[in-house]
């Protein structure tokens, strides 16, 4: 492909992008005007009612957008809020003062001018921040497995951690899910080692241990596709799971795990799961999951069960590039997902 057939396939995609925005927008726009006029006739200053009817024009706009010109992207309502708030509504009072007021336009007429000076402004922030591009992370050269140095690094930090767990115990109250943890950098690839407990009341540890081994899948969860046990024997499965993460895009992986159950004491056990395949679905290797180690400890306490989880991750480094988006990213997904599996054990035992 020469590099004018080239720009000329890149560029398609965008401009059906900005028809969209565009589209969206007119029907926002729509939206806008109709509110204003409806205010305004009810004797709303032209001031509350821009600020009311812009903000009714952003909520239609974003979950449109969510839903059509950026439907491959996860969008974040907080930000276009945000960053249409600081264009939109900002902009849309200082124009509205500066035609109404200064240039005596009638209301409705000035809003469509300010309409048309904003559009461009707001495309521009839904692309470029918004609703994130997909580019943004996979762009970026990735190596197709995490090399030498960054594999020694993670068997020294499994090593570590299962040398200080003889017996994993982080008390937890009934209530909600408790979540701790952090993300390490390793060379060319990320750590993420995050902790969490949770209380399942009215079950004892016999009768959580036999849930968890029969059938032997983990129980119905955001992160879980499909899953099957693939061989079994004394507290030990071999475990097929196709899991999900949802980033700034969305993978699936097939993977394997073998998990060991280990009971400590007539109150007391632990398991062990180490998956020993991840391959990514649709081929490839995006880095986003390398290695995934799970660390288990059941405790029966007055009342139930305290079930702690210790999750370690490993994935690509993050690109300077994006840093500091998909730095903030990176340990929200990992804690999210430590958050999910105990939030859906609990729910499990209900």
């Amino acid at each position: 492909m020469d590099v004018v057939s080239g720009r000329t396939a890149a560029a398609g995609p965008a401009v059906l992008t900005a028809a969209k925005f565009a589209a969206v927008g007119a029907v926002g726009f729509g939206v806008q005007l109709s509110a204003l006029w409806v205010l305004t006739r009810a004797g709303v200053g032209w001031l509350p009612a821009t600020i009311v009817a812009v903000e009714c024009a952003i909520a239609h706009n974003y979950w449109w957008h969510r839903a059509w010109t950026f439907s491959g992207r996860r969008g974040s309502f907080l930000r276009f809020n945000a960053s249409t708030a600081l264009t939109s509504i900002a902009g849309n009072v200082a124009l509205m003062a500066l035609f109404v007021q200064l240039m005596h336009m009638p209301v409705l007429a000035a809003n469509v001018v300010t309409v048309a000076v904003l559009s461009v402004a707001n495309f521009l922030i839904g692309d470029l921040w918004v609703f994130v591009p997909l580019l943004l992370l996979i762009a970026a050269p990735a190596q197709a497995a995490p090399s030498t140095g960054t594999l020694a690094a993670w068997n020294q930090y499994v090593s570590d951690v299962e040398t200080q767990i003889s017996v994993q115990r982080v008390r937890a109250a009934p209530g909600p899910v408790h979540i701790e943890g952090e993300t390490i950098d390793v060379g060319a690839g990320t750590i993420s080692d995050w902790r969490g407990s949770v209380f399942i009341p009215h079950v004892t540890l016999d009768r959580l241990l036999y849930r968890l081994q029969d059938p032997g899948t983990p129980p119905p969860q955001e992160d879980v596709v499909a899953s099957r046990v693939l061989s079994r024997g004394p507290d030990r499965l071999h475990v097929y799971i196709r899991l999900t993460r949802h980033a700034l895009v969305t993978i699936s992986y097939d993977t394997e795990h073998e998990m060991t159950f280990h009971r400590v004491s007539p109150t007391v056990a632990t398991a062990r799961s180490v998956a020993t395949l991840i391959r990514e679905v649709g081929g490839g290797d995006k880095g986003f999951l390398w290695r995934l180690n799970s660390y288990w400890c059941y405790e029966e306490a007055a009342g139930g069960v305290v079930v702690t989880l210790r999750s370690l991750t490993l994935s690509r480094d993050v690109p300077m590039l994006v840093k500091p988006l998909a730095g903030r990213i990176v340990p929200r997904i990992a804690r999210e997902s430590v958050a999910r599996t105990l939030e859906a054990l609990q729910k499990y035992f209900d």
